[in-house]
């Protein structure tokens, strides 16, 4: 992936503007139904996005370090549709905050910083689209597998049952597909 070094100015500039914020293990960072006008940086920890669909909690995102996190409602113009999603911590977390108004700011501002931001926001558009593409084509033993192949560590950090309804498995399955 192709990155945009930050001269030392703009990066201070960037970091001058984060706000810390420590998170315990299920606390909840981003509550349904609400406007979270917020991006954080996950600094240490893992983040768990979800949205509960008849019942049930629908794992559609794994924010871990050197990730995003953000309402996507909010992020993205209060737009429609995501009103019910949560972000969770499944370990105790650092992660780095400023409001989403600063953000857009200083991309106008330094255009570093923008083609930073573009990146993460097209490797994670490539992930989802590969997500996708896996659930319509691969079976679920190509799906454990490649998630597996990408990220092991995730295996060893989350429960798996969060990893069961992300691969839109069941436990049951999951279990089977580890043997």
């Amino acid at each position: 992936m192709r990155t945009y070094p930050l001269d030392t100015d703009t990066i201070r500039l960037f970091m001058d503007r984060l706000q810390p914020l420590r998170l315990k293990k299920r606390e909840i960072l981003i509550e349904p139904g609400k406007i979270d006008k917020q991006v954080y940086f996950v600094e240490e920890g893992i983040l768990r996005s979800y949205t509960v669909i008849d019942g049930k909690e629908v794992t559609s995102w794994f924010s871990v370090e050197g990730d995003l996190s953000f309402s996507t409602a909010s992020f993205y113009g209060e737009s429609f549709g995501y009103e019910t999603e949560t972000v969770q911590a499944l370990e105790n977390s650092l992660v780095y905050y400023m409001s989403i108004v600063e953000l857009e700011q200083l991309c106008l501002q330094h255009i570093g910083i923008s083609n930073w931001l573009r990146l993460l926001h097209q490797r994670a558009f490539v992930e989802t689209e590969k997500r996708l593409i896996s659930r319509l084509y691969m079976s679920a033993r190509e799906r454990y597998d490649d998630l597996y192949k990408r990220n092991p560590a995730l295996f060893r950090r989350v429960n798996l049952g969060f990893i069961a309804s992300y691969l839109g498995v069941s436990q049951v399955t999951l279990c089977a597909l580890r043997k």
